[in-house]
């Protein structure tokens, strides 16, 4: 039942999108207002104690970068380089834990991901795909074990991390210091920022235009933080506060249809939409 309903809902954020690729209309289209709310880091979170693996990770994603493989994925999602991955911040910290071998006795490496997140992971009729996908698979390569994709509530992502269900999050995971305290966390590969997306015909222009507006954001994710330091803001909001949803498809999806004035969300996303909504509300 939930898979009908999501691709119900797939058919009509096709027809809801007005952007090229969903066919023409007089509604207003989405905009990015310039202005940001956050700048932030995206980086893969592991269990606190499993360093060995992370810094694996870690190594494996220079090789990439040495090697023009990682130059090849930023190109082919992004039309440019990308990545911020540097050697010198490869971790330092004791790697004697037994984490990278119990995987490779595994034979598999689970990753956990909010598969409606383009492009860095997303459903695609079926097909789970995006630039974190692609460069797990290169990693994953190199380390040799399967790659092995598994999608979870965003909101529950450090429980499903803990419980051992999945072996890391990566699914354009934001750093922050709570995450820092909860997980261990990778060298950033590649900045984002925390944008807001409205509508052309809306009459807002910067995040003081949101007085008195509804904003929406996706529950777990840095948004939420984003909002939180900017408490002038905040307080503005209609209701004081934003609403939570459980992802950007649905987010977006509202907006278009008068649900809400706003949304908060990573640019990365936001623009991938935008340009890109023939292959972005395939999402399921």
């Amino acid at each position: 039942m939930k898979r009908i309903i999501s691709l119900l809902m797939c058919s009509v954020l096709c027809m809801a999108f007005t952007l090229t690729g969903c066919g023409k209309s007089d509604e207003a289209n989405y905009k990015i207002l310039d202005e940001a709310f956050a700048t932030e880091e995206y980086a893969v979170g592991f269990r606190k104690a499993d360093v060995a693996l992370c810094k694996a990770v870690e190594e494996a994603l220079c090789k990439l970068k040495d090697n023009g493989k990682l130059s090849a994925i930023d190109k082919t999602w992004f039309g440019e380089d990308v990545s911020t991955i540097d050697s010198a911040n490869v971790t330092t910290l004791d790697a004697s834990d037994d984490s990278l071998q119990k995987i490779k006795q595994n034979g598999k490496f689970i990753l956990g991901l909010d598969d409606s997140f383009p492009p860095m992971g997303y459903n695609d009729s079926g097909e789970i795909k995006g630039y974190d996908i692609d460069l797990a698979k290169a990693v994953c390569e190199i380390l040799g074990v399967e790659l092995v994709l598994q999608p979870i509530s965003w909101t529950a992502k450090e429980n499903e991390l803990n419980s051992g269900n999945i072996d890391c999050i990566w699914n354009g995971l934001s750093v922050s210091d709570e995450r820092k305290e909860a997980m261990c966390m990778s060298l950033s590969y590649m900045n984002n920022r925390q944008v807001i997306v409205t509508l052309d015909n809306s009459g807002i222009e910067t995040p003081e235009d949101l007085s008195g507006k509804t904003l929406v954001v996706q529950g777990g994710s840095t948004a939420v933080d984003a909002l939180e330091e900017n408490p002038d803001i905040k307080a503005t909001l209609k209701g004081g506060d934003a609403i939570q949803v459980n992802d950007n498809v649905f987010a977006l999806f509202d907006l278009k249809n008068g649900g809400s004035d706003a949304v908060l969300m990573d640019e990365v996303v936001a623009r991938y939409y935008i340009t890109n909504p023939d292959k972005a509300d395939l999402a399921e």
